[in-house]
């Protein structure tokens, strides 16, 4: 009887050991470079400055892909449960959507005008809890608030007259990471962000707003520290 005692025992803590090894797999600082391929949808109106104001709506889609940076540390709290944040930085500038307007009220506003919006050393700051499935797998979610510098260019009967400022909103992501040896790793994920809505003025007077939303897919490969 103490002989099963004590292999049941040593069979409980090799496997307590075994599942703390888990989540330890994936402690610690994490440094990776990933690939995304952005979906951006921007959903804007303009209002003229005429009285009555006139009002016109649109929507502009746009895929592109974009590099980033992503710094990372995670700790463990149980033997698959850990917790982490990070920030994941863009360096560089993206062209996220483009679009014309035209001014159709009588008068000397007529006109079409051609804008651009560019962002600028895009950064999210994130909180990513993880369970660890194995030793070499694990799953995540995360949420982020990011924010970016954003320039609106135009051409045509009207220009810019004042910016509409920097792209803030929120953000959450699901997705994997897979250890490819003790210290490398594979990371996929999704993300969705809601940014708050953009507005800038024209010279015509005319007040244009924008609301732009972002599917994101991430493929990254990184280093554990």
């Amino acid at each position: 009887m103490n002989k099963i005692l004590k292999l049941s025992a040593i069979a409980l803590l090799a496997s307590s050991t075994s599942l703390m090894a888990q989540s330890k797999s994936f402690e610690g600082a994490s440094l990776g470079i990933g690939l995304s391929i952005i979906g951006a949808e921007i959903s804007g109106s303009s209002t003229s400055g005429d009285s009555p104001a006139d009002t016109s709506k649109g929507t502009i889609g746009k895929i592109t892909e974009i590099a980033s940076l992503d710094l990372s540390y995670a700790a463990a709290f149980s033997n698959n449960g850990l917790f982490g944040v990070g920030i994941q930085y863009t360096p560089g500038k993206a062209k996220v959507g483009s679009g014309s307007l035209t001014d159709t009220t009588p008068g000397a506003k007529d006109g079409t005008t051609s804008a651009s919006v560019q962002v600028k050393d895009l950064y999210t700051i994130y909180a990513m809890p993880t369970y660890a499935v194995s030793k070499d797998s694990a799953v995540f979610a995360k949420i982020g608030y990011s924010q970016a510098s954003v320039t609106a260019t135009s051409t045509g009967t009207a220009t810019i007259t004042t910016q509409p400022g920097d792209l803030k909103g929120w953000g959450y992501a699901v997705g994997s990471k897979t250890m490819l040896t003790g210290n490398t790793y594979l990371q996929v994920e999704a993300s969705y962000t809601d940014y708050d809505t953009l507005r800038a003025t024209l010279s015509n007077a005319n007040v244009v707003s924008a609301d732009p939303k972002v599917l994101q897919a991430t493929v990254s490969v990184g280093y554990k520290f």
